[in-house]
């Protein structure tokens, strides 16, 4: 988790830089291509290149379609307009949605303690949204946002799948093919709506591709569903959390971004509301009834 917190921390930033020389669904489109070479030539090395079990074509199709493709095109195209130090903290809310999603998905209602933090993390998220900002300055902004929070969703859902499905192989045998489920509706995007042969080919798009290929594709969607299979996804999008630390750290210090006071404020609060959450996985003091973070971790796939 905590490769993964500074490897994806980073990348955004990269990402930022990536964006000047290559189109989001491109950008997008090559990493994944990169990421999957990376995965062929170690699983062909250790004779492990295989097609997943049938079983766990849910998974590949799932996490595939929703937390790798669907997040990372929402991701890109955000980036477009957004800064990317206040873009991974709406990214990295994901404990506030895996909360009711597990409740859904297993029936156990939140507890007291949950429910604040739940609307603590809400409100937060008005703040860093800025709705008095709207009027004032471009919808680009608002709709950033929006695509942000959705590509969060998207990845609260399939994390909580990837606790609850009922694994045949391991995440490294799936790895692969969940890429390659990912890189077909991305290439589809690229070749339709971009012009990937207008690329800017430089050192700098290469160490960017070698950067966002096999360290936050390839090693990281495999460490993250590794986390979350063991210790569950409330504890794993928590442990997500310092990702826009990473990143808000690297937008300041290599693109000069300012934080404005509102979005450190509404930082503030989701991370009170997080904590609140967190703090809430225990049983309550002097009562048997465990909290939906407890039930979560109890689960076993």
């Amino acid at each position: 988790m905590g490769a993964v917190a500074a490897i994806w921390g980073c990348h955004w930033t990269v990402t930022k830089i990536g964006l000047e020389t290559m189109p989001p669904f491109t950008y997008a489109m090559l990493r994944l291509v990169t990421g999957s070479m990376v995965l062929v030539a170690l699983m062909r090395g250790q004779h492990r290149l295989r097609l997943p079990d049938r079983g766990d074509l849910p998974i590949v199709f799932s996490y595939g379609l929703l937390a790798i493709g669907g997040a990372m095109a929402l991701m890109n195209l955000a980036l477009l307009t957004a800064p990317a130090g206040r873009s991974s903290v709406l990214m990295y809310t994901l404990p506030l949605w895996v909360v009711p999603l597990m409740a859904i998905a297993t029936g156990a209602m939140p507890t007291r303690r949950e429910v604040i933090g739940l609307a603590l993390g809400l409100a937060g998220l008005v703040l860093l949204l800025d709705p008095t900002a709207i009027g004032r300055s471009s919808q680009d902004a608002l709709a950033a946002s929006a695509m942000l929070l959705l590509a969060a969703l998207l990845s609260a859902v399939a994390l909580v799948h990837v606790r609850l499905h009922r694994w045949h192989g391991t995440p490294y045998d799936v790895q692969l093919w969940q890429l390659l489920v990912a890189l077909v509706p991305m290439t589809m995007l690229a070749f339709a709506l971009e012009a990937p042969g207008s690329i800017s080919w430089d050192l700098r798009t290469v160490l960017i591709l070698l950067y966002s290929g096999p360290l936050a594709t390839a090693f990281a969607y495999w460490a993250s569903q590794s986390a979350a299979q063991a210790i569950g996804p409330l504890a794993t999008s928590v442990g997500f959390l310092a990702v826009p630390v990473v990143g808000i750290i690297g937008g300041a210090l290599v693109l000069g971004e300012q934080m404005p006071l509102m979005d450190a404020l509404g930082m503030l609060i989701t991370g009170l509301g997080i904590g609140t959450v967190m703090l809430a996985a225990g049983p309550a003091p002097g009562t048997a009834r465990r909290s939906l973070g407890g039930r979560i971790r109890a689960l076993r796939p």
